[in-house]
């Protein structure tokens, strides 16, 4: 099976955020539209599409970058339903990685943190999706946050960073995503 891996415009990446992004995410997680098409006319936002042979979507992956452009946050990422548990997931990310690493950037994502939810279903697909990304060669460091009243952890890919680089690169993707008004809306700890 052919796999490739598009970057999108925003007609294309619109259409999988209300068709998709919006069912795949927590209604608390998931941004604007219209916040991420003017990050991405200010070439802060992309978006990568995961096609078959057929042309048809098996996966995609949104991502903010920060204003030197060396730090890249794995905003969105998600497989179709009908795909998953097929390792596609697994292939997908080890292409960003490549991809991110070529570019000269460096790699970090979130994941909810599950030491802040109850027991049950949320809780273990919590534990589950850091176990992926773990199980991917992503780091789970000691930076956590809240985010627009979300419990985050914070991963990264690729050589070892200490809590501190983290947590810099973490704090400068979040202020020119969100200006100013990063400060009422995010707490590090």
């Amino acid at each position: 099976m052919i796999i490739m891996i598009k970057i999108l415009g925003i007609d294309d990446f619109s259409e999988i955020y209300n068709k998709r992004l919006v069912n795949d995410f927590p209604e608390s997680e998931v941004k604007s539209l219209k916040k991420i098409i003017d990050m991405y006319k200010k070439d802060m936002y992309f978006v990568y599409g995961y096609y078959n042979e057929n042309g048809e979507l098996s996966g995609y992956a949104f991502f903010i970058n920060d204003r030197t452009k060396d730090t890249v946050l794995l905003d969105y990422f998600a497989i179709v339903p009908e795909k998953r548990s097929s390792g596609i997931g697994s292939e997908f990310l080890g292409k960003i990685k490549e991809k991110i690493a070529d570019s000269g950037n460096r790699l970090i994502l979130e994941v909810e943190n599950p030491e802040y939810a109850e027991d049950g279903p949320a809780k273990d697909y919590m534990i589950k999706r850091i176990g992926f990304y773990k199980k991917n060669d992503m780091n789970l460091s000691g930076v956590s946050c809240n985010f627009y009243d979300n419990e985050y952890r914070i991963l990264y890919a690729g050589e070892f960073m200490d809590d501190e680089e983290v947590y810099n690169r973490t704090h400068s993707v979040y202020l020119d995503f969100m200006g100013e008004e990063l400060d009422s809306r995010c707490v590090f700890h």
